[in-house]
């Protein structure tokens, strides 16, 4: 049987939101959202908070989640990839407690809204599809294509960030533009033999799993998390 867990990455530092990770939202600190519904899902063993941050490991042990070491500064930077979060904290359950789990759920504390009926689809096609795979990610079309988007060069003239101006995607109607997709982050599935054999958070072989973007809700700033807290607001009443 397969062992899941879900790892959730919360350091202490925040530039562009203050303390994010645990700011209230109605009453509630940040992280709970996502310690709470991996804690509902019937297919996740575990669930454990890698932060350097002690107050957050406080609150993080008791809303229910594991949190058995503190994360090294050398892993909590502004700079910081989530490969070397993941790493070390596969490796201090490795060496201080001999477990290994089959896959890795990156569970990020800055979504406090998903669904239960999601994620559990999520983990049931991780553990059916016939597909290999390294890793699967959430993905959902964007509200504009990265085609009628641009760069600016030295001179601070516009140049087109995909094709060139012979092509000129940029005057294309959009349906005639190849679709595209981009990674919202509400959800990844990572095999350990992909983070630890393979030293990558994705690997080569990714699967994608739809999404609308009516689920997304990522709490990044200030002006982010008054969007979420107006949605809230909404949805009770």
């Amino acid at each position: 049987m397969q062992k899941i867990i879900a790892i959730i990455p919360a350091r202490g530092g925040s530039k562009l939101l203050k303390n994010k990770n645990i700011k209230k939202l109605f009453g509630k600190p940040l992280i709970c959202y996502s310690i709470e519904i991996a804690k509902k899902c019937k297919f996740i063993d575990r669930v454990i908070v890698s932060s350097d941050s002690k107050k957050i490991i406080k609150i993080a042990k008791k809303i229910g989640a594991e949190a058995p070491f503190i994360r090294p500064k050398a892993y909590a930077k502004d700079r910081s990839t989530d490969y070397g979060v993941f790493k070390h904290c596969l490796t201090w359950l490795s060496d201080n407690e001999n477990y290994k789990p089959d896959l890795v759920l990156h569970l990020r504390p800055t979504y406090p809204i998903r669904s239960l009926e999601i994620l559990n689809k999520f983990i049931k096609f991780s553990k059916t599809t016939k597909k290999n795979y390294d890793s699967i990610r959430t993905i959902c079309e964007p509200s504009q294509s990265p085609y009628k988007m641009w760069t600016l060069d030295k001179k601070k003239y516009l140049k087109p960030l995909l094709g060139s101006f012979k092509q000129e995607f940029y005057n294309a109607p959009r349906q005639s533009l190849k679709k595209i997709y981009w990674q919202p982050a509400y959800l990844d599935i990572i095999k350990y033999k992909t983070i630890m054999l393979k030293r990558s958070m994705t690997g080569k072989k990714i699967l994608s799993y739809l999404l609308s973007p009516d689920h997304i809700f990522d709490i990044d700033d200030l002006f982010s998390f008054k969007l979420v807290e107006k949605f809230f607001t909404k949805r009770k009443k």
